[in-house]
Formats: C-alpha cells, structure tokens, sequence
C-alpha cells in the first residue's frame, strides 16, 4: 500500500532579489511620476524605513467638493502596489493603496479617494467613470507607516452593489481602479453568492497565473485562506523570483523584513489583478509570520520549533508584533486591534491586542466564519520519544488530550454559539445559531482525518499541525454540529497545497467509517490547493513514477471519507451556493507561466444538495499523468493544450441549478449527475 512521506520546509541561502516588474502598458511608468514631480535623482530622497510606530488602522474618510484632475491615470509608478478593497460590509469596505516612496517624500500633495457605483457586475475597471461619484479625502501616507493607507468606507455605500473606486495623488497621479462590493442586508435573501477561494501563494516557488485568473472570474468575493505570503527569503524556484530581505537573514526577523515581503508580494501585475478585481476576506495561516506556531501556554507567548528566535519569549513577542504591524498595514482588514506600541510583554500578549476571527452573512443565504488557528492553539502533540510532533510521526501520546486547544475557549465559543465582531460586521449567533442556509467555514488546516498508511489503530497521521493534532476538540465540534442537526455546513480549507473533496464525520477511528459506526456525516470539506507553493508531490511526498489517480485510490483506500485527493497541480477553486445547492469547482493553472494567459484546466466539480451530505460528482476527466512529469513541467513549463470547454467558465447559470453552464455541458458529456 502506498506510503506517503512528509518534508519539512528547508531554509533557502540568501540571493540577490530581483525587483519585481511593475505595471503594464495601462499604467505610467515610475520614473515618469517623479521626474514629474521635480525628481532630479530617483534616489535623491529614497525614504529609509527605519520606523518602528503605530499601526496605521483604516481611517474614516472625509466627504469633499474637491474635483482632483490627475495627469497621469492609472499610475502603476505612483502607486506600485496598486489598490486593493477588503473585509466588505453592507455599507461599505475597506479600501487601500501605498503611494511610492519618493514621491511621497519629495511632495506634500493631498489624497484623495474616488468611489462611483459600477453599472453593472460585467464593465472592466478600466471603463469607470468618476463623474458625479463622490470624493473623499484620506491621510497622506507617512514613512511611519511605510506609505501605506487604508480607508474604511463602512456607512459610505449602498448594500449589495459593485463601485468602483481609485485614489488620487494631488494632481499628479490616479491609481489603477479597484472594484469592491459591499454585502448584501443582514436580512436580504439573495438568490445566489460565488466566491473565489485561494492559499499558499508563495512568490519563489511559481508565478502568479492562478491570481490573474481569478481576477477573470465572475464571482462576487475572493476568500483567502492563509498563506498569503511566507517569510522567507532566497533563490526562487523560477526565473525572477528570488528573494532578499533587509536584515540579511533567510526568515524574517523584523519589521522591516516583513514589510519588505509585502512589498514584494504585492508588486506582482497577476496578483494586482485580482486584488483590483474582487473585494478580498482573508484570515491568516502560519507562515504570514513564521511556519508551524502556536501558543505556548506557560509562558503565555507565542512559539514555534522553526524560527531562531522560538523558545526567546520576548524575541517571539516582538516577532509577532512585527508580523501582525506589516499584515495590517498591507492587508484590507477589519479586526480587533488595540496597538500594543512598545508594551507587547507579558501584560500585553497579541492574544490581547489583536483578534483576527470574524464572520460576514450574505443575507440569509449564507455566513462565512472566519476563524483563526494560529493564535490561540495549543502545543503540537507529543510524539513517543517525548519530543514535540507537528508532522507525521507514529501516532502521538496527546493529540486527543481534552487539555489542548486549535480555536482556544472564547473563539470556540463563539464560532459554535455566536458573539460580536468587529465594528461595521453585524454580530454573530454561530454556526449552530444562525439562519443562513449555509453555513461556511474558512478553516486554514485540515480538518478531517488524513491517514498515511494502514487503517485504524495501526495508521499513522500526515500531519499533526492540522486537526489531526487536536482530535478532542475536532471531537467535540463535530458532535455539537450533529447534536444540533446543523445543516449545510461546509468547511474550506487551505494550508496542505492540495485538492480535497471529503465528508466530515464525529469519528475516524474506525476503519470502515461506515454512517453507524464511524458516526454520521456532519458536514462536507473543500480543500483549495496552493497557488504556487510546492506540495507533496514537488516536496518529493509523493511517488515521482506513480500516476495522480492512483495515488488519489490509494488515499481513498486508507481513508474512507475522501472522495478526492490531488497533490500534484496548483491553481484555485471557485464555490457557487444558491438555494438549492453548492457547488465546488477546482481549476489548475500553470505556476511555470509568468502571464494572464496561463494554462488553466477544469479538474473536479462537485455539487452538494441543500439538506444533504452527498457529494455528486459531475465533472471527472481522467489525471492519469505521473507526479514526476507533472513537477517537472512545474518548473520548465510546458505546451499543453487547455480542457476541453468546461476548462473556463463565465460562471454562467442559465436554468438556475447552481451548476455553471459550461460544467453542465461537461457533465452532461460526461454522463454526469
């Protein structure tokens, strides 16, 4: 039977980066902007980022008259991180930009925000128009706050509507135009939601294609699952894509370092794309500060096996201070946070300070929990040598202890029973409380059961650092949703780099998993692959001369509630919910292929019915190549010729079934459901 291995993540050496291209033909160049602005040198006045100060959280914007008539529109070199809308309300959402440095530093123009309604979901950002819109004025960005600003547009804007919106430097420049939409009324009932779903994009390991083809999707919101960027410096896996930080090391250790990545990461064309197209609801996983942490509860701090400064509790806190300080600041995100300043001792935890988990309701169709897995969870389980596990080891001493924690007690109970959010989100009554008919989870790590070899008591785990490793609590969840006879609820996950189609159940130790036995169906998870970042199968996990298929039966065969398992492909996935069903939609998109037009291909669709915990295959073309050649092919690139048409889509449903029309035609070929 087929074993699966696991790999740690190695630390790269440290290479000289390769500045990221910015803009395209739609956007004036940077040079351009500041020669205009009088720049006699372009590094004549290079700001030197050296602050450590207040966070800049998301500002109130001011209504005014002024009618701003920049020179240069779609200014990719005043604005090189481009725009970006996130965490929406229905009155608003928090919009963002960073202005260049230089220009920054050799100007002090006024900035101003510029919102008008879409007319409609189709018209590209590049046919807004701002005449009649309304204009705001926002704080000039600062060094402090590495020129980045955001502006909360909550009370602004009407429920349920496209705008579009841009910022304005003086009269020099615009930026590119972004487009957001608000939520729908806590109270409305809307007809059906699309969501764009992604993780894991680590920038050496792959371009961005998979970005550029969400920003392609007609789907209202974009979900982010973790993993957005990774702290590590060094060679990339393709051309252009390495990596160096400030302080020299090959893992971020500062302020500087983390911002440094942002800017990185963001500077990518691909992944500005979508963030201008699609407003944006991401929670974190590990690596947006450092890879496989948890809370280290007698010390109470954070703590980690894979940094230098884990066991240094006063290094990890001002880690985490700098990690939490550079997501907000390049992040469009509504929390909880209270800026710790220079207090982040032991008084002043970020358990404190910051709170990441939220929920968003779409009308009474659907509400997205949120929940954060990195800040509250306890140690990693104890293998039989004593030492602390977080990958797979013979089965652990404590994963099920009822002692140890992934969500902590008040996220727990809130995720189950309901509490607030934060400003501008209407509260929560939980995934057991709540009238939306789905109920969603955006889960970052695995939470059914993955076993690797054998079956029952004699198989071994993946990966501890998922729920695997948290099995009372995993307990506990799965059998209030089944006291309570929750329906619908769909877990979405990232983390693992990987397809997953699978049921979640009370109890997998059973072997059979039979519907008594191994307890009832709770649920169903979606897994989203990574972007870019390697999974098993480029991480050498998996068998080089074995097809994708049979690894997919061999993982079926040791674990019952998979219907899916793919390893070996990159890309996103697109969920559909209507009234009658959800829908799960994989794509894989060419990591090897630095352009908008990047291979993409239909892997998988599956249909979930409303009231039922049945997973309906409908669209399943063969994956009979080996992992060798598709790893291969992920570096090198490749010529291959797209799917056939169910290998795009318009997200078009004409009859109403929560089938996309092209899969339909697919399945319908296929003898699907």
């Amino acid at each position: 039977m087929l074993s699966l291995e696991v790999l740690t993540s190695e630390n790269r050496c440290v290479l000289p980066m390769t500045d990221p291209t910015v803009g395209g033909e739609h956007r004036t160049t940077r040079r351009g902007v500041l020669k205009a602005a009088g720049a006699t040198s372009a590094g004549a006045a290079a700001a030197t980022l050296l602050s450590t100060g207040a966070v800049a959280e998301p500002e109130s914007p001011t209504e005014t008259d002024a009618e701003p008539t920049p020179s240069a529109v779609g200014s990719g070199g005043a604005f090189p991180q481009s725009v970006a809308s996130g965490d929406p309300t229905p009155s608003g959402a928090v919009v963002w930009t960073r202005l260049d440095p230089e220009l920054g530093a050799l100007t002090d123009d006024d900035l101003f925000l510029q919102v008008t309604p879409a007319p409609d979901r189709a018209t590209p950002n590049d046919a807004a128009d701002f005449a009649g819109g309304t204009t705001y004025t926002v704080s000039t960005p600062v060094a402090a706050h590495d020129y980045t600003v955001s502006a909360d547009l909550d009370g602004e804007l009407d429920a349920d509507r496209f705008y579009f919106y841009r910022f304005v430097y003086g009269d020099r420049a615009a930026s590119p135009v972004g487009r957001l939409r608000t939520l729908p009324a806590p109270d409305a009932s809307p007809d059906r939601l699309s969501l764009a779903v992604s993780s894991c994009n680590r920038y050496e390991h792959g371009y961005y294609g998979g970005f550029a083809r969400i920003a392609e999707e007609d789907v209202d919101y974009h979900v982010s699952l973790g993993d957005f960027l990774y702290e590590y410096a060094g060679e990339g896996s393709q051309p252009g894509r390495d990596i160096q930080l400030p302080s020299g090391k090959s893992v971020a250790h500062t302020l500087a370092d983390f911002r440094a990545l942002h800017r990185t990461y963001r500077a990518d064309d691909l992944l500005q794309a979508a963030m201008e197209r699609h407003t944006f609801i991401h929670t974190w996983d590990d690596h947006e500060v450092v890879n496989n942490r948890w809370w280290n509860d007698e010390a109470d701090a954070p703590d980690t096996r894979s940094h230098p400064f884990g066991g240094d509790f006063g290094r990890m806190r001002e880690l985490y201070a700098s990690g939490i300080a550079g997501m907000l600041e390049y992040l469009p995100l509504r929390v909880d946070y209270d800026d710790p300043g220079e207090d982040y001792g032991p008084d002043n935890t970020a358990q404190d300070y910051f709170g990441l988990y939220r929920s968003f309701r779409f009308g009474d169709l659907t509400e997205l929990f949120m929940t954060d897995e990195r800040l509250y969870r306890s140690r990693p389980p104890e293998g039989p040598d004593g030492e602390r596990r977080d990958v797979a080891v013979p089965p652990s001493r404590d994963q099920d202890a009822l002692d140890r924690t992934m969500l902590g007690t008040e996220q727990y109970r809130w995720f189950l029973d309901g509490g607030p959010n934060p400003d501008g989100l209407p509260n929560t009554d939980g995934v057991t409380g709540t009238d939306a008919q789905w109920k969603l989870h955006g889960n970052e790590v695995l939470c059914a059961a993955l076993r690797t070899t054998g079956a029952g008591p004699a198989s071994v785990y993946l990966n501890y650092d998922a729920w695997d490793g948290y099995e009372a609590e995993r307990d506990l969840l799965m059998g209030r949703l089944a006291r309570d006879e929750v329906e619908n609820y769909v877990t979405l996950t990232g983390d693992m780099h990987t397809y997953i189609a699978g049921y979640l159940k009370q109890d997998y130790k059973d072997p059979e998993q039979s519907e008594y036995a191994g307890g009832e169906r709770v649920g169903v998870e979606f897994m989203t692959p990574g972007v870019t970042s390697d999974n098993l199968g480029a991480a050498g996990g998996l068998p080089a001369d074995e097809t994708e298929d049979a690894i997919d039966e061999s993982v079926q065969a040791q674990n019952p509630h998979i219907e899916w398992f793919n390893s070996s492909r990159w890309g996103y996935t697109v969920v559909d919910m209507t009234r009658s069903a959800l829908t799960y939609t994989a794509y894989e998109v060419d990591r090897a292929d630095d352009s908008a037009d990047a291979d993409k291909r239909l892997l998988r669709a599956y249909r979930v019915p409303a009231g039922e915990y049945e997973l309906q295959e409908f669209r399943s073309p063969p994956l009979d190549e080996t992992v060798g050649d598709l790893v291969a092919a992920s570096v090198a690139g490749r010529d291959t010729d797209p799917d056939d048409d169910g290998s795009t889509t318009t997200r078009a449903d004409g009859d109403g079934t929560g089938i996309p029309d092209p899969v339909e035609r697919a399945s319908d070929v296929d003898g699907g459901v």
